[in-house]
């Protein structure tokens, strides 16, 4: 019995090592590319070992500016985080703890209007910009992301604020703390998990959009979603500036997670059961 359930985890191992293997190949291929010249990258025998090469790097954070975009990105991203999580966090409160057929409509008219598709909103989007002369702007483009992503996270902060006990209000309201005071000094500290959580996946939705982005920004606010289409072209010069672009794109990201990992994997199972 005892060996069985060895050869099981043995076999669960390489079945996990070879999955992780498969994931990280496109993300390998892609670092070998843009660390390639272009003949390297596109000849007919791949080399698994290469002399790496920073002139696709060079291009573009010396030459073709990319840092600004990336600039951009980083202000629309964290702008949309810090004005979304914490609307989210005293709407989702507020339609939870004074629960009415209000409030629950509230709350599905918003997962109503999250189903919709981008391309709906954008084109109302874009005209009421244009009428009002504030195209080309990355605040107008975060506070737009921020109102087509407040359904998702406060549907996401709603899941950890109702598992939350009633009485602890209760509480709170007996020994003369006020509704606001019962929200800063109860909730929100036992809401950290979540709005972690929260913060985290609004991050990834502001700095990943790229259809508001598309049509909303110009030279002045475009971001790195936006940018990379200059490199869509049929060069081979321009594959390997666009890879290298892939890479500084997702390394943010992917350090972020590392340092983040463990606020994720708390945030998501917080509000699983409800005590």
């Amino acid at each position: 019995m005892w060996k069985k359930k060895k050869a099981g985890t043995a076999a669960a191992y390489v079945v996990l090592i070879f999955v992780a293997i498969f994931s990280v190949l496109p993300f390998y291929y892609v670092f070998s590319i843009a660390t390639k010249t272009p003949a390297e990258a596109f000849s007919t025998t791949f080399s698994w070992i290469w002399k790496p090469t920073m002139d696709n790097f060079k291009q573009l954070f010396v030459e073709d500016n990319f840092l600004f975009y990336f600039k951009n990105s980083m202000i629309i991203a964290v702008l949309s985080m810090f004005v979304s999580v914490p609307l989210a966090t005293l709407a989702a409160y507020g339609l939870i703890r004074h629960n009415s057929k209000l409030s629950n409509r509230l709350l599905n008219s918003m997962l109503a209007l999250r189903i919709f598709p981008p391309m709906l909103l954008v084109i109302p989007f874009f005209l009421l910009a244009t009428a009002l002369k504030i195209t080309d702007n990355k605040y107008v483009l975060m506070l737009i992301i921020v109102a087509s992503n407040q359904p998702f996270a406060i549907w996401l902060m709603r899941g950890f604020i109702i598992s939350l006990p009633k009485e602890l209000d209760e509480a709170a309201h007996i020994d003369g703390c006020s509704l606001f005071k019962t929200f800063y000094k109860i909730i929100l500290p036992l809401s950290m998990p979540g709005i972690g959580t929260a913060s985290i996946f609004t991050f990834l939705l502001s700095y990943n959009e790229y259809l508001y982005a598309l049509v909303l920004t110009g030279k002045k606010s475009m971001t790195l979603t936006v940018a990379m289409g200059k490199y869509a072209a049929e060069e081979l010069v321009y594959w390997c500036m666009n890879a290298a672009g892939v890479v500084a794109i997702i390394l943010p990201i992917c350090i972020i997670m590392i340092f983040l990992q463990k606020w994720l994997v708390k945030g998501l199972t917080a509000g699983s059961v409800k005590e």
